[in-house]
């Protein structure tokens, strides 16, 4: 019986251990961008194009590909990170703590939204996009520490969550397939979240140099954008 017992620990510790392994994804191509440090992107609301954002505040459509469709007449100031609905194209600069809304038709700048925030100039807003499963924007602090904000549809305030010992920090967010998806930059890793009580369900290993940004197409395959070396990568499904 003790051996029997022992026997069953074993098999409870290895089976513990391999789930715990953390899949490594890797590219299955990549695109070179004309866009100066790109931070983060976007698929449009009907999926036929992509909008970007630089370090430099510049905002930009282009194709599926990477190729610039065309750019807003805007320049901003640290642009980390974009998302578009039918009808606007929402872009959050760090620094300012400001959400910018463009019309999507022709891209000019329609209002700003101020969201303050005391944290560090470097460490302020890092990722933003819609929870459909709770009808609220939200918009992610970078580190020290990873803070969530719940906002509601006249981006007030909701909600405040302190995501504890998640990853070193968050460089982007996306809602996909009914799930909130996270990347972090210095972790190099993706997460997939609830996007009810943003428990982490899943994690993968990417092999790309400073992700800033995460998407998915129509197919459910996975776009990932490297900031320093200006490319555009393409995954399959993570859940493949």
């Amino acid at each position: 019986m003790k051996n029997l017992k022992y026997a069953l620990i074993l098999i409870l510790i290895v089976n513990t251990v391999q789930c715990q392994k953390i899949k490594k994804l890797k590219p299955e191509r990549f695109v070179t961008l004309a866009i100066p440090e790109p931070s983060d992107l976007c698929f449009s609301f009907d999926k036929k194009s992509i909008f970007m954002v630089s370090d430099e505040g510049f905002l930009f459509e282009t194709d599926k590909n990477g190729t610039i469709i065309r750019k807003a007449n805007f320049e901003g100031v640290d642009c980390e990170a974009v998302f578009a609905d039918e009808k606007f194209v929402y872009v959050v600069e760090e620094t300012t703590r400001e959400i910018k809304v463009f019309n999507l038709k022709d891209l000019t700048l329609e209002k700003t939204i101020s969201l303050p925030y005391s944290g560090g100039r470097n460490k302020g807003y890092e990722a933003f996009t819609f929870n459909k499963s709770k009808n609220k924007y939200i918009v992610l602090t970078e580190k020290d520490p990873v803070f969530l904000f719940e906002l509601d549809l006249e981006f007030k305030v909701f909600n405040k969550i302190k995501l504890e010992k998640i990853a070193r920090d968050i460089s982007a967010a996306t809602y996909h397939n009914n799930f909130l998806w996270l990347l972090s930059d210095e972790d190099n890793t993706v997460f997939k979240l609830n996007p009810n009580n943003y428990e982490v369900l899943k994690k993968w290993k990417i092999k790309v140099l400073n992700p800033e940004g995460i998407s998915f197409d129509e197919n459910g395959n996975m776009l990932i954008l490297s900031d320093d070396l200006k490319r555009l990568y393409f995954f399959k499904t993570p859940e493949n």
